[in-house]
């Protein structure tokens, strides 16, 4: 891997690392830890193809539902923007294996479609479709709103605000979920939180790994080199 970083720095890439700690794992809604989780990431960007993998280390057991002290997930990514000359709005194709270590659940993999305006609000809105594994055939989108402030001393504080929509291939669809998070950031730390609510209990059911955390709060460290 070290080869492959230097190689990759030597043509002008950029690459980035970091370590996020937060108080549960929740995604697109759904919580798969309600306890304290290490989130560590490294991404390449600056080629035509900006590729990055990221994984969720449980701290936390979740109530015996998951393994304490390993690795539960993790997933490698790639992304290229789709050049549209068409300033201020942009288009991004990507691809995710979502992999699990050690819980002998099969891989899934999914391809997605982002659409974004450098405007106001900075609106997004994306679109995931599953290939493999326990996602295949579904659908998920979601759209986004959010700014970023710049406050005294090198701070920034970002707030956003997302809502999901789900179609699975089984069972009911419909708007499962909505958030909205701040985030101050200085130099290399940054904390944040999340609020995750919840729209459609038939969509996003209550429960474990569904509906359950409804706060997350995240301590991050990162780097660029």
């Amino acid at each position: 891997m070290a080869v492959c970083l230097a190689n990759t720095m030597a043509f002008g890439a950029d690459v980035a690392a970091g370590i996020d700690l937060a108080s549960a794992y929740v995604f697109r809604g759904a919580t798969f830890n309600d306890g304290l989780v290490a989130q560590p990431s490294v991404e390449i960007s600056g080629l035509p193809v900006t590729f990055g993998v990221w994984g969720n280390f449980d701290l936390d057991d979740y109530g015996g539902n998951v393994a304490k002290n390993e690795f539960s997930e993790i997933d490698l990514y790639a992304g290229y923007e789709i050049p549209l000359g068409l300033d201020p709005f942009g288009l991004a194709a990507g691809c995710t294996e979502y992999t699990y270590p050690g819980g002998g659940a099969e891989a899934d993999r999914e391809v997605s479609l982002t659409a974004s305006a450098d405007i106001l609000l900075n609106p997004t809105v994306a679109l995931f479709y599953g290939l493999d594994g326990a996602i295949a055939d579904s659908v998920y989108a979601e759209a986004g709103l959010g700014h970023s402030f710049a406050l005294p001393a090198d701070v920034s504080l970002d707030a956003g605000l997302t809502v999901g929509y789900l179609n699975p291939e089984d069972g009911a669809d419909g708007f499962s979920h909505w958030t909205g998070s701040v985030e101050l950031s200085w130099k290399m730390l940054s904390a944040g939180m999340v609020y995750i609510g919840q729209i459609d209990d038939e969509v996003l059911p209550d429960g474990e790994f569904a509906y359950d955390a409804e706060v997350a709060v995240t301590l991050g460290l990162s780097h660029a080199f």
